[in-house]
């Protein structure tokens, strides 16, 4: 696998008016317009329009901020039902190549070891054999994020979704996957909202909570978290369409 070398300066015309305006804040609001509407079409527009604009938004600093967020769309993407199996692990495989490049660079990067970690459980979700190898891989990267950032929301939620994912005879289960969730619950309350991007997850949380809680049979439990997420984010089709749906249906979503 090629080495991805994250690119830390780029040239950016200047002309008369001065320096060019900043699109990040617009890139960023797109991305997560699309991800909370769990429209596949719309998050891979804004993942071509971060690609191409990237060269630009890396200027001053901000190389391994513009990697992380192409790779944060691609478990948005990966995270979808509506997307090939093939276009899936392309995003998977580049997604982790890139944050990989930026804890190359920066293995203090709590933020990027903990998506990592989601990345590696995404693909091991898709080839369940790549356990043996990746298994190891996303434990080692969500303890390292705790131990770094113990107080990070999105650690605690990559960390809760891992254990939904994993039986407990492996580590996991839905009695630690709750508890890991409800602290990033209690962690977002306390990161303000408007802090600088990544700030994500806020709706997450509450979806994955509301899973954990549905397999537990807590039904009214789920049902709460649910309505705490749509109330968050009124449009987001995932809670909307597939998670509440399946809670009433008493299925898996």
């Amino acid at each position: 696998m090629r080495l991805l070398v994250v690119v830390v300066s780029a040239v950016v015309r200047v002309d008369a008016q001065g320096p060019p305006a900043d699109h990040w804040p617009s890139v960023i609001a797109s991305i997560e317009r699309a991800a909370i509407e769990g429209s596949a079409t719309s998050l891979k527009s804004a993942r071509d329009d971060l690609l191409r604009r990237a060269p630009a938004l890396s200027i001053g600093g901000r190389a391994p901020l513009v990697q992380y967020a192409i790779a944060y769309t691609a478990w948005r993407i990966a995270s979808l039902s509506r997307v090939s199996d093939d276009e899936r692990n392309a995003v998977l495989d580049d997604g982790a190549e890139r944050l990989q490049a930026i804890v190359n660079a920066n293995p203090q990067d709590a933020e990027a070891l903990a998506l990592l970690g989601g990345l590696y459980a995404l693909q091991i979700g898709r080839s369940p054999f790549k356990a043996i190898v990746l298994g190891t891989r996303v434990s080692g990267a969500l303890e390292r994020a705790a131990e770094l950032s113990p107080t990070n929301p999105r650690v605690a939620l990559q960390a809760g979704i891992s254990a939904f994912h994993t039986p407990a005879a492996f580590g996991g289960g839905a009695n630690k996957a709750e508890r890991l969730l409800r602290r990033s619950v209690e962690l977002f309350a306390q990161e303000p909202r408007d802090r600088p991007w990544p700030n994500w997850g806020r709706v997450d949380v509450h979806a994955w909570l509301g899973q954990v809680l549905a397999r537990k049979g807590d039904r009214i439990g789920a049902r709460a978290e649910y309505d705490t997420a749509l109330a968050l984010a009124p449009s987001s089709g995932w809670v909307a369409h597939v998670l509440l749906p399946a809670l009433e249906r008493g299925t898996k979503p």
